[in-house]
């Protein structure tokens, strides 16, 4: 995978610029995400859904653990699909506290962000009942 950030908190803060908008159900290590970008085969923009995971890596005792951390996008079918430049970034040491501290608060916004949604659906559901 290709990257153009030589550090890990060059490479999030590009990933910052990502609208956090909750967590995915089937993944506890998955933040969902969208962001506007022109298309250039389309006019106007479009709305692309990607979503920020990790896995900790650790292949036996002999080495450290790290932590892979890389974006999935979803097409226009739900399918996902790895993103290729600036999509993931293997770290160990400092770094891998770094990436924990970074995920941690976006994984609290994700979350704040799900129950106030569930919260407004719950709200809307019983104001159509009543």
């Amino acid at each position: 995978m290709k990257c153009t950030h030589n550090t890990l908190t060059s490479l999030l803060s590009a990933w910052d610029r990502l609208e956090v908008v909750g967590t995915n159900p089937d993944n506890h290590k998955s933040i969902l995400t969208k962001t506007i970008m022109s298309h250039p085969e389309e006019y106007g923009l479009n709305e692309v859904k990607i979503a920020i995971e990790y896995r900790i890596e650790d292949s036996n005792h002999m080495t450290a653990p790290y932590i892979y951390a890389f974006l999935v996008m979803y097409d226009q079918n739900g399918h996902r699909r790895s993103v290729i430049k600036n999509g993931s970034w293997g770290c160990h040491g400092d770094d891998m506290m770094e990436f924990k501290l970074w995920f941690a608060k976006k994984l609290r916004d994700a979350n704040d962000l799900q129950e106030q949604r569930i919260e407004d659906t719950q709200d809307r559901i019983t104001k159509f009942l009543s």
